[in-house]
C-alpha cells in the first residue's frame, strides 16, 4: 500500500523522513515528490488498506520540523 505524507519542509530528504517514520513502521520504499511546489513523500509498505489507513491516521497531525503533517492513503489505482 502507499501512503502520501504532505506539508513537509522544503529541505526534507528521503533519509530524514525514513528516520522520522521509524517509530511507526519500517518503510520499504520512499519517493520524494515536489510537483506542486511543496514537497510530499509517497511511502510504500506491504500491508492491507485498513492497516495503511490506521498508520496514516497515526502520522496525521504529528509535528515534523515545526510543521503539522498530513497523511492519507490514495484511493485510485494504487493497491
Amino acid at each position: 500500500m502507499r501512503i502520501v505524507i504532505g506539508n513537509l519542509p522544503d529541505d526534507v530528504s528521503e533519509d530524514a523522513i525514513r528516520e522520522a517514520l521509524s517509530p511507526f513502521a519500517p518503510v520499504d520504499k520512499i519517493k520524494l515528490a515536489n510537483e506542486s511546489g511543496t514537497p510530499s513523500v509517497v511511502i510504500e509498505m506491504e500491508m492491507t488498506r485498513a492497516k495503511a489507513e490506521a498508520l496514516a491516521q497515526r502520522i496525521q497531525g504529528r509535528l515534523y520540523q515545526g510543521r503539522t503533517l498530513r497523511a492519507w492513503v490514495p484511493v485510485m489505482g494504487w493497491e
